[in-house]
């Protein structure tokens, strides 16, 4: 269930929320783009946003289909995960029983309910840390812990102050000439990381 609470912080930057309306698809692989748009090109376990690698973004099925089959292709049990947290999460469901996602020590929140926010903080370096018992089962069986986690949400930082930089007006030649060079510096360091040959 999605809860309508406003301006929560949301260690993922924003809280994904899958349409009322989804298209009518044979299979639940043809809703990737629509799970993309609505977890904002996020994923929805660790937030890491996929321009770092798109393709490694696949769907999870929130309860697996070893647990329910029932679920293999309704909109509202899939997200749009990292290729990470979905092989962390697998088909691990402590409870066994469909109906109940966890007994608030193990298991799982849906990560479109804000109350899956609620488990996790973001720190300065932009690791993950649980934040109650629930939350630290999710994040030691999702691997929250991982360095690429931090490493992606570094990078995304970075990002978004050279888009900020790129627009000021800046009238100093020589400022401007440093931040040219610092954004090349990122660009390339970026492509050189999503494994994108340089044959220069």
């Amino acid at each position: 269930m999605i809860n309508d609470k406003e301006n929560m912080t949301d260690f993922r930057k924003i809280s994904p929320q899958r349409r009322s309306n989804p298209s009518t698809q044979s299979n639940y692989r043809k809703y990737k783009l629509e799970l993309r748009e609505d977890f904002h090109q996020r994923c929805g376990y660790c937030g890491d946003h996929d321009f770092f690698r798109q393709t490694y973004y696949e769907i999870d099925h929130f309860v697996p289909s070893s647990i329910d089959e029932n679920g293999i292709n309704i909109y509202s049990n899939l997200v749009y995960s990292c290729r990470s947290c979905n092989n962390s999460k697998s088909d691990k469901w402590p409870t066994k029983d469909s109906s109940i996602p966890n007994d608030e020590q193990k298991g799982w929140i849906d990560p479109c309910d804000l109350l899956y926010s609620d488990q996790f903080e973001r720190m300065e370096d932009g690791s993950i840390r649980a934040i109650t018992e629930l939350g630290n089962w999710m994040w030691t069986a999702l691997g929250l812990g991982n360095p690429n986690h931090r490493l992606i949400w570094q990078l995304e930082s970075l990002r978004e102050l050279l888009d900020k930089a790129d627009k000021m007006d800046i009238t100093d030649s020589i400022e401007q000439k440093k931040i040219n060079e610092l954004n090349q510096k990122y660009r390339r360091f970026e492509a050189e990381l999503r494994g994108i040959p340089d044959f220069k």
